[in-house]
């Protein structure tokens, strides 16, 4: 019988079954829930010294203990959360790192199993040992929620949606496992790092009715509040502080008002971006050298974003603390900042992709000049920088409603589209140098493309900072020519400084693109020469 069951599992998902053999060993399940056992009995008696020593009458015993019981609820869940999601991520990228170094994942991509299965596969087998730890703690948070009059449709929904917050995670750990070989070895502990920084940050952040507010659907402790009925006033209890959750918003839809609301739209966040999540491993996993996206999905990913991020903008101002529209409207350009800096990874083809497309274009020359702009809009190798430009429209015109419809000054609506469209030029510069870089005939062209990229975007403020250049004084103009000139542009900068701003970036733009060009012709061009010589170009 259990040979058939083993037999089935190995049909089902071969990937799966391969991993749990190499885990499922007796000492490995003894340790396991050795370890779970008695970190909840750690965490019980730390709790049990708490037991008030004045007498207390019948009615206030029960009502401590309810609430001694909730807070053991609380403390387990929050155990619960951070181990899953932490430790296991790391799981998963040190294993992905592990069979890169090996050289089995080439071997797993030419089986003929489905993406899907060994993505499955991986997310089931690899942390099994984990989920094993984590079962054993479910009969002692039922006992300890029902004891603190939890319902049992609450402690579900938490459950429910730690899961889909595993799948986001976890799914995100396998897609950055696959770059391990950039790291040597040290990425388990930077992405696992990089989702206890993010758990952490998505926690401690309160509610204040702006883009940021949107962090908190990432985190499973945002049904805290729900769970322990501290809604009305502002939460401040154990473990986090999340503030006045009622007063959160979605396009101005109470959407903090019932816990319901908050557990259906937590679900849909998650599995939208898992979706997108496995899409990039999807490519990625089969074909290495292709980008994490093709420019169709770029356009519907961007649509999402913009969708999350304009919903929780779009607040009414509450009786707590509230964003005025110039800082809500700069928080949305940050965030769009970190979407397209991803996008322009994403986008980004490398050099042979790029010489592949430019030999293409000098061959067919005759038949394919007239389709130049829809290539550079939905073509697979071609550069992503119009794609990256399309992808700014489509969160331009949202933006530019969002302005002419706030009602603010017109000097205010004035400075945001002037900060809107500095901001968009710059995101076509790094995208530019990105591309840039990824030309070059180094191994090592990615690193280069992200450190100047990243060093584009970090060394001009911090140096304006060290040599005390800030907006409103001296050579304050510089921060227009940073990922960040919207306090300048604010508060200090005139008509006639934000044009002579303007055109000294699209010249820097036209520059570039000029140098693009030049490289992507030269590129194709001697890969043709060489192949009219009656050889192979080299590989680079």
């Amino acid at each position: 019988m259990v040979l058939k069951g083993i037999d089935r599992l190995g049909n089902w998902n071969p990937q799966l079954l391969r991993e749990l053999k190499g885990r499922l060993k007796g000492r490995n399940i003894a340790i396991a829930l050795i370890i779970s056992l008695v970190g909840q009995f750690l965490l019980f008696f730390s709790w049990s010294g708490d037991h008030p020593r004045r007498h207390l009458s019948e009615l206030e015993i029960q009502l401590w203990w309810q609430d001694h019981y909730r807070d053991i609820f609380i403390s387990l869940s929050l155990f619960v959360l951070f181990a899953l999601l932490v430790i296991g991520s790391y799981m998963l990228i040190a294993n992905l790192g592990h069979e890169e170094r090996r050289g089995t994942l080439n071997f797993i991509r030419l089986s003929p199993q489905s993406t899907g299965q060994f993505w499955l596969g991986k997310l089931l087998g690899v942390p099994i040992l984990l989920y094993l730890a984590i079962a054993i703690t479910i009969p002692f948070h039922l006992w300890f929620g029902l004891s603190g009059k939890i319902t049992l449709t609450e402690i579900i929904s938490f459950w429910v949606i730690l899961i889909a917050s595993s799948g986001f995670f976890f799914s995100a750990a396998l897609l950055f496992g696959l770059f391990g070989s950039w790291f040597s070895g040290f990425q388990a502990w930077l992405g696992s790092g990089a989702v206890f920084a993010f758990l952490l940050m998505a926690n401690f952040k309160p509610i204040d009715n702006s883009s940021f507010d949107w962090l908190s659907l990432f985190s499973p402790s945002v049904l805290f509040p729900y769970l322990v009925n501290e809604t009305n006033s502002r939460y401040t209890g154990f473990p986090f502080h999340l503030g006045k959750i009622q007063a959160w918003q979605f396009f101005n839809l109470p959407l903090g008002m019932m816990g319901l609301s908050i557990v259906v739209l937590t679900l849909l966040n998650y599995g939208l971006w898992t979706y997108w999540i496995g899409q990039a491993f999807n490519r990625q996993f089969r074909n290495p050298g292709t980008t994490l996206l093709s420019k169709r999905q770029s356009y519907l990913l961007t649509a999402c974003w913009i969708t999350f991020t304009l919903g929780f903008a779009l607040q009414e101002p509450t009786s707590g603390y509230s964003y005025p529209f110039p800082d809500n409207f700069y928080i949305v350009l940050g965030l769009n900042l970190v979407l397209f800096l991803g996008l322009i990874a994403a986008l980004s083809p490398q050099r042979q992709c790029l010489q592949d497309w430019t030999r293409y274009r000098h061959q067919n020359r005759s038949t394919v000049n007239s389709s130049l702009i829809a290539d550079l809009l939905w073509g697979e190798k071609s550069p992503g920088l119009l794609a990256i430009a399309m992808n700014l429209m489509i969160v331009v015109l949202p933006l530019i409603g969002w302005i002419l419809l706030e009602s603010v000054d017109i000097n205010v609506k004035l400075q945001a589209f002037a900060s809107l469209i500095l901001s968009l030029i710059m995101i076509l510069i790094y995208g530019a140098i990105a591309q840039l870089m990824l030309l070059m005939k180094t191994s090592k062209r990615g690193i280069w493309a992200t450190g100047i990229v990243v060093a584009a975007i970090v060394l001009p403020p911090t140096l304006l900072s060290v040599l005390s250049i800030f907006p409103g004084q001296s050579w304050g103009g510089l921060w227009l020519f940073t990922a960040f000139p919207w306090d300048y542009v604010m508060r200090h900068a005139s008509v006639g400084l934000v044009l002579q701003a303007f055109l000294i970036q699209v010249i820097i733009l036209g520059g570039l693109n000029w140098q693009l060009t030049r490289q992507l012709r030269r590129a194709g061009e001697s890969a043709t020469k060489a192949l009219l010589a009656g050889r192979l170009p080299l590989s680079n």
